[in-house]
């Protein structure tokens, strides 16, 4: 009992270690024969017949690792082979030869065509009825088994190589020249129909009750969904023949044929993809007992296998976003990464602290996009991370991760600042001191200083500011002018929005009123002295209110001073310009004023700096 239970137990670790050892992908099975091999038919997982050249007929009881030749009674070609359960199928082949088998292909019997042409392709609906069609137009039909097979004319004289039925009514047949005919009456009667190619059709297939796809010369493809009424091209991506196809559901077909090609398709041909078969051998026949499961065979007795639908572990992922070494990352960022297919893949994020992963602080798998979404509270501020990407697919995890890259994480957030001084809508010199609240994630400041609300007139942008105040500049403010100002705060990774806008008003300097009695006209007087250094005194006469501006020009045109731009009342007045910031030379003042009645005056006079 002891030996039994240990015997059973090495058995049981040797067959997993065989069944897990098997390659991902397309691998060869050996067939012990160098004959072309022509069809392929797999009932389950472990049973399978194989059809070629000169009558072989190769069995496998164990998935293949084993093929045992079968007596097949004849030495002409085998061409297809047709299960509809584990014991009952038959082969078609040269010379109108049908075979049929009762007890899963160990042995096969003929049955009598009638005909002497090559028959291509056969085809069973149920335990009775069957299709089989060939050479010059040759359509055969059984309902009792095969044990009698009538022929039917299908109109063509040229040859079929493929047909199939959706039921025992609707069914098709194809071949050379593009030719495809159509029957609604189980083959007793055929339509020729249009199938948008002149190319050979090596199969034909439904792949539902009312769709149809058809392959062949040139690696065509076209599909119908309407019973043959209209064939839509698909693109297989290969110039190279194919020569058959099976067909698991409405969705998942597999194709191959020459110099090897596999092509596949899981969403009904709307994307078909490429896989490695492992041979440059023409395929000529294709068996998938699910969608994991399948053969392929071919010429020179050449098999290939599949226990993964035909795909490969998946390769390595390739990091998009962000760039390596990025800064100011955000903790609820987007990490973006290459798709890996086919087949589509999930994928695996690592997080770290160190390019090691030795301390990793994030580990997600199952993400069904090449990108995600960091949820709050993973990411700290200002921190440093490695981060990977690892994908899978139906075979299993890629055996190498995506290259690493880092990030910096962000600053908290900066906010805007408040005003503080001066006060809102108050009067202030002109070179007054203006100051904000701190914000402690800040490093700078920037400040703007307009004449207008919008800020378009801007007569300060200072930026860079890493204290909480600035004396704005002499010579950049007038007198008695309004101005609006605001502050940001920023950090090396962010800015915030403005503060609120505040706005303050510039006093009139130097200008006094020198007497109560009133003047009679506008009157401009020489200033004195004249010359002067560096401070002299104009004086001017308003008889009524007007708006009176008083600037002075140096001999460019350039203002130098706007000395009085404001409404006046009526009087007497004196302004004490200072040159102390200007060069030696040649001025020009001038007074214009308009009264509130409409009246003008604009006089104009020359002065003299000497330093």
């Amino acid at each position: 009992m002891k030996k039994s239970t240990i015997f059973i137990l090495v058995f049981f670790i040797l067959a997993c270690v065989k069944l897990y050892s098997q390659p991902y992908g397309w691998f060869s099975q050996s067939s012990g024969t160098s004959n072309n091999l022509n069809g392929v038919y797999f009932a389950s997982a472990s049973t399978g017949i194989i059809v070629g050249q000169s009558g072989t007929i190769l069995r496998t009881t164990n998935g293949g690792t084993n093929w045992a030749t079968v007596t097949s009674g004849t030495n002409v070609h085998l061409f297809a082979v047709h299960f509809i359960n584990g014991n009952t199928g038959w082969v078609v082949g040269d010379v109108g030869v049908i075979l049929r088998t009762t007890n899963g292909g160990s042995s096969w019997g003929n049955q009598p065509t009638g005909v002497g042409y090559q028959l291509r392709s056969v085809s069973f609906i149920n335990s009775t009825t069957g299709f089989a069609a060939g050479w010059y137009g040759t359509f055969l039909r059984t309902t009792n088994s095969g044990t009698n097979w009538v022929s039917y004319s299908t109109g063509l004289t040229s040859n079929l190589t493929s047909v199939s039925f959706a039921d025992a009514n609707n069914g098709f047949a194809a071949g050379q020249f593009g030719k495809i005919i159509r029957t609604t009456n189980g083959g007793v009667n055929w339509t020729q129909i249009t199938s948008g190619t002149t190319s050979q059709i090596e199969k034909v297939n439904f792949t539902a009750i009312s769709e149809a796809v058809i392959i062949g010369e040139g690696g065509f493809i076209r599909k119908s969904t309407n019973l043959g009424n209209n064939w839509v091209v698909q693109s297989s991506g290969t110039s190279n023949w194919l020569m058959a196809n099976s067909v698991k559901n409405q969705n998942f077909y597999v194709l191959v044929g020459d110099y090897g090609t596999v092509r596949k398709t899981s969403n009904g041909g709307t994307n078909w993809y490429s896989q490695t078969s492992n041979t440059s051998s023409m395929l000529t026949a294709v068996s998938f007992v699910d969608t994991s499961i399948g053969w392929a065979v071919g010429i020179n007795g050449t098999i290939i296998k599949t226990t993964t639908g035909g795909w490969l572990l998946p390769g390595a992922a390739s990091l998009s976003a962000p760039a390596n070494n990025a800064t100011c990352f955000s903790t609820t960022g987007l990490l973006d990464w290459s798709d890996v297919f086919p087949p589509l893949c999930n994928y695996r994020l690592n997080i770290a602290t160190d390019q090691n992963f030795t301390n990793i602080i994030y580990n997600v798998a199952g993400i069904n996009a090449s990108q995600y979404v960091m949820p709050p509270g993973v990411l700290q501020y200002n921190t440093q991370y490695y981060w990977r990407v690892k994908a899978t697919n139906q075979v299993g995890e890629s055996a190498s991760w995506s290259s690493v890259r880092n990030f910096r994480t962000a600053l908290p957030d900066v906010y805007a600042p408040t005003l503080l001084l001066p006060a809102n809508n108050s009067t202030v010199n002109i070179t007054p001191q203006l100051s904000w609240d701190s914000i402690a994630i800040a490093s700078s400041y920037r400040v703007r200083i307009a004449t207008d609300t919008g800020f378009t007139n801007l007569v300060l942008d200072s930026n860079n500011i890493t204290r909480t105040q600035i004396t704005v500049p002499a010579g950049r403010l007038q007198p008695n002018t309004k101005y609006y100002w605001k502050v940001l705060s920023s950090n090396v990774c962010m800015s915030s929005l403005y503060s609120g806008r505040w706005s303050f008003t510039t006093a009139i300097t130097g200008l006094s009123n020198n007497t109560s009695e009133l003047p009679v006209e506008f009157r401009l007087y020489n200033n004195y002295p004249n010359p002067f250094n560096p401070s002299t005194l104009i004086s001017f006469d308003i008889p009524k209110a007007s708006k009176v501006r008083l600037t002075v020009f140096n001999l460019l045109g350039e203002v130098v001073s706007q000395g009085v731009n404001e409404e006046l009342s009526a009087g007497k007045y004196s302004y004490s310009f200072n040159g102390s910031d200007l060069s030696s030379g040649l001025y020009i003042y001038r007074l214009e004023a308009l009264s509130t009645e409409g009246e003008n005056y604009v006089k104009t006079f020359k002065m003299v700096l000497i330093k």
